[in-house]
């Protein structure tokens, strides 16, 4: 499976931004040619991308345009993305935020605090759309980014009538909106999002979720008995165990864990002091899953996630179930990643944050084509790459390899590519990932065109 993107980044320029509304088909026209060269090479300044005084001329006016904002350039891109979704049975809405941090240019106007309040940049929050069952990214159903604002000195009474940072998951939530009839949408967070007016939100909107308990909020039983979550959670007996994949973090490297797993179903009772902008909330029917590491290796800090979930997990492969959903949500870190190492997002030098933010409306995209790149590689690798994939690019990554192309294989075929970005296909190595695939990728796209332009000159 190759995206058209990744072949046709014009068809895909024209199918992503064809649509938006500008208020001057000339301005949606010229994003379609921006966005065509930024997916060409990603990772590139404007002038390396665009070549030409008038065409970075027309770049930087159409950064510089009120009606080219980040909402207007993405809202094709959205509803294309909810539209996907909505055609399959089961679907995890996986939010996480960041930081975009332009501390390093001073002199760009219009950003906002971030980290402890030293750097400058703006915060995103981002929504994918993606298939648990295969880890397929649909795209990017919601997208913010948002100024923190200097905490002013206020009372009590007026720290609760301004708007919270946290809030902008419930935007997601509302702007999303309700699934199709006949498919599951589940909003997938960690502790951040642990705070009952997204879980209610997510409700309102026919929604579920699954977040990463932070807090030891009340539940109550069904006698009425009133417990607390994390207590709850840590006295269930373990149903099974089996193997987990722990991802590299903290200097510590991935390794696979032993965990046990856990379930109940319970109720999450209302916060005491409502925001009152909302009104009372109802209680809240769901389920916990609890799922632990008994037996840490030496030095290794255990593992413990507790599930909070609206989706019922009354059977032990349900809850084993919630638990590779809750794993899906490292696909978002991912994605940022991809915004700032494979798109350089954070090294683009423009005056003003609003510029900055009508060029993420345009990288936000192409930084999904990064991720997606991954799982192309990964999907039927024993299919003859001749039948999935251009004959003349075959042929030119055939010959990098050193094979025949009759016989390379799609799986042999994104290896050589990878290797091209630097892959070693060492035993401890792991298949290749979205980095090494894209550098093989540009470097396998610049033979080619010269192959196409060897064919015009003449002899």
């Amino acid at each position: 499976m190759l995206w058209p993107s990744l072949l046709t980044p014009r068809r895909w320029a024209r199918e992503t931004f064809g649509s938006a509304q500008l208020r001057d088909p000339r301005r949606t026209r010229r994003a379609v040619g921006l966005a065509a060269a930024l997916l060409r090479r990603p990772k590139a300044s404007l002038p390396e991308q665009l070549h030409s005084p008038a065409a970075l001329k027309a770049a930087y006016r159409l950064l510089g345009e009120e009606a080219a904002g980040y909402p207007q350039l993405l809202t094709p891109h959205w509803q294309q993305t909810r539209q996907a979704a909505g055609a399959q049975p089961v679907v995890l809405l996986v939010q996480d935020t960041t930081f975009i941090d332009y501390t390093h240019h001073p002199k760009t106007q219009g950003l906002g605090p971030i980290g402890d309040g030293k750097g400058r940049g703006y915060l995103l929050q981002s929504v994918l759309a993606v298939v648990p069952t295969t880890r397929h990214v649909l795209g990017l159903a919601h997208l913010e980014a948002f100024l923190r604002e200097r905490a002013p000195r206020q009372t009590s009474a007026q720290r609760k009538k301004r708007d919270r940072e946290s809030l902008v998951w419930v935007r997601a939530a509302q702007a999303i909106g309700s699934p199709a009839p006949a498919s599951r949408w589940v909003h997938v967070g960690d502790r951040y999002s642990d705070f009952f007016e997204f879980l209610a939100a997510c409700r309102g909107q026919q929604s579920d979720f699954l977040v990463r308990a932070a807090q030891d909020r009340c539940v109550e039983n069904e006698r009425g008995e009133v417990d607390h979550l994390l207590q709850l959670a840590r006295r269930l007996r373990a149903q099974a165990q089996r193997s987990l994949k722990v991802r590299a973090q903290g200097g510590e490297p991935t390794r696979e864990a032993r965990v046990q797993v856990a379930y109940a179903a319970t109720t999450l009772v209302p916060p005491k002091r409502p925001d009152p902008r909302a009104g009372r909330p109802e209680p809240l029917a769901v389920w916990v899953v609890r799922v632990w590491e008994p037996n840490p290796p030496e030095g290794a800090e255990a593992l413990e996630w507790v599930l909070v979930t609206s989706v019922p997990t009354e059977t032990t492969q349900a809850a084993w179930e919630r638990a590779e959903w809750y794993a899906c949500r490292w696909l978002c870190e991912e994605y940022h990643q991809c915004l700032k190492t494979g798109c350089s997002i954070e090294e683009r030098q423009l005056r003003t944050g609003e510029g900055l933010m009508r060029l993420l409306g345009l990288l936000a995209p192409v930084a999904v084509c990064l991720l997606q790149l991954r799982e192309g590689a990964r999907h039927d690798p024993k299919r003859l790459a001749r039948r999935a994939l251009p004959r003349e690019m075959v042929a030119v990554v055939a010959a990098l390899a050193g094979v025949a192309p009759e016989g390379l294989t799609t799986s042999q075929f994104w290896r050589a590519v990878a290797q091209q970005g630097g892959y070693l296909g060492r035993k401890s190595d792991g298949p290749p990932g979205w980095k090494t695939l894209w550098k093989g990728w540009l470097y396998v796209q610049t033979l080619l065109e010269g192959v196409h332009l060897a064919s015009k000159l003449p002899l």
